[in-house]
């Protein structure tokens, strides 16, 4: 009756019921059964379930009732929700530490994949290296001469012609050169025209003032090399603590890991032995020193040619080559195109084109190596020009005339039109700046300041070698 609803309804409000029942559905003329369960905080704390039961019958009678089914232990809505909510926290943390787990795994294998080409190319190059190192000691004299034809092929001495015109003078030779050239030539070439021989005259001539320069220069070098190390190992042992000092092999190993002693070390080790001077028929103005073959000067007949007027000017050129030497320059230049190249192969493997992008990706790669390298490069020809021209003056020639064949160079370029202005491309700094510089420096280098020192000794040396030689090729 409408009087029960009411009070059903009133005891329900009473109760404090959280969600009401779905409402009863007609089908057929007829209300069907619907039973809904609702889970309600009663006052006193006690948690008891209630259910609606309509019974099906005609719509003309309703029959309502509330009953009590089943008590449950005292629980609450909200700890029942917290501990739904934290499955689900859980649940989800699981999943998160998966996806990072994964993600983890495949940025290390990502890595690894990264990290292996430099791996590799310096793999290669330790082969290679290694390699290399094995062919020479199996044939020494063999692997010189491929390494000699490379030398000359790159300063275009390439026809066997012009190869077997090249000079090797070894030290010492000078002294008694042209006796021995004149003998030659009496004894096995008499049939030559005057021209042939005076072209060749000309040239042992041209060989006969690098060997002598060049020995000079090399004999001051030696000797500054020989201090310069001296000063370092004193200045690093300055600062070590007694128990080094009086162990021997602990202060051996402190003295390598020394930067300094490593570099005056190795420019020593550079520097010792005997020297041959090597005069290459070349149209390049050119002269180096290299460490693959060690302990020769290279100069070609185009520079002396064009640009030696004295031994004044051949001096500063040949100080300048073994400055490089000293300074480990090669040694350097040569790390440093390893390590920038490993480089280039590990950004190459990033392009996430797929090898659309390679191409121009490579050439801009070349252009920051040459660029960076030049300004390497132009940093070394100023430093081994300042330790040039003061060998320069060690050995007693006068720099201020020397510096002279840089202004040649200088007009040479601006009369073929080589010097169009410095870029970042130049691996050397402008000429007409290097003659300036070095005229500046020829005030305080020259021979002036070692008339007392190594001047006096070489002069010493020279003379009683010049009248030994004097002696040799007269009695030849």
């Amino acid at each position: 009756s409408n009087m029960f609803r009411h009070r059903t309804i009133a005891l329900v409000k009473q109760i404090n019921v959280r969600s009401l029942p779905s409402p009863i559905v007609e089908k057929n003329g007829q209300c069907s059964a619907i039973r809904v369960t609702s889970t309600m905080a009663l006052a006193r704390g006690a948690s008891v379930q209630f259910h609606r039961q309509i019974i099906t019958m005609p719509q003309t009678k309703k029959f309502w009732s509330i009953s009590p089914l089943k008590s449950y232990p005292k629980t609450s809505l909200h700890s029942s929700f917290s501990s739904t909510s934290q499955k689900i926290v859980a649940g989800n943390q699981i999943k998160n530490d998966a996806i990072t787990q994964r993600l983890k795994w495949r940025i290390i294998a990502r890595v690894a994949y990264y990290l292996r080409v430099p791996f590799l190319v310096l793999s290669v190059y330790g082969i290679g290296y290694q390699q290399g190192i094995m062919d020479y000691s199996r044939e020494p004299k063999k692997m010189e001469s491929k390494l000699l034809t490379t030398i000359l092929a790159g300063v275009g001495c390439v026809t066997p012609e012009d190869q077997d015109s090249v000079m090797v003078a070894y030290e010492g030779d000078w002294k008694t050169m042209l006796s021995t050239f004149r003998a030659h030539h009496h004894r096995h070439h008499s049939d030559l025209s005057n021209e042939t021989y005076a072209e060749e005259y000309r040239r042992v001539v041209m060989l006969r003032n690098v060997a002598i320069v060049g020995e000079k220069i090399v004999k001051v070098a030696q000797a500054y090399v020989k201090s310069k190390l001296k000063e370092v190992v004193t200045e690093a042992t300055v600062d070590m603590p007694p128990e080094i000092l009086e162990n021997e092999r602990r202060l051996y190993e402190a003295l390598e890991e020394h930067e300094d002693v490593d570099l005056w070390t190795r420019a020593r080790r550079h520097m010792e032995g005997p020297w041959r001077y090597v005069l290459i028929p070349s149209p390049m103005p050119n002269a180096f020193v290299s460490e693959v073959l060690p302990r020769r000067i290279f100069i070609t007949t185009s520079l002396m040619e064009t640009f030696i007027e004295s031994q004044d000017e051949l001096a500063l050129v040949l100080g300048h080559e073994i400055s490089h030497l000293i300074l480990g320059h090669s040694s350097s230049q040569n790390a440093f195109e390893t390590s920038f190249r490993t480089i280039e192969i590990l950004l190459l493997s990033l392009d996430p084109t797929e090898g659309l992008l390679s191409l121009a990706f490579m050439s801009f790669l070349a252009s920051v190596r040459h660029a960076v390298g030049a300004v390497y490069s132009r940093e070394n020809e100023r430093s081994a020009d300042e330790l040039g021209i003061k060998l320069c003056a060690m050995a007693c020639y006068d720099t201020h005339a020397a510096s002279k064949v840089f202004y040649k160079m200088h007009v040479h370029n601006l009369e073929s039109g080589k010097d169009i202005g410095p870029t970042i491309f130049d691996s050397h700094p402008p000429t007409d700046e290097r003659y300036r510089t070095l005229l500046e420096e020829s005030r305080t280098q020259n021979r002036e300041a070692y008339e007392a020192t190594s001047c006096a000794t070489l002069k010493s040396i020279f003379w009683d070698a010049m009248k030994s030689g004097n002696e040799d090729e007269y009695e030849m």
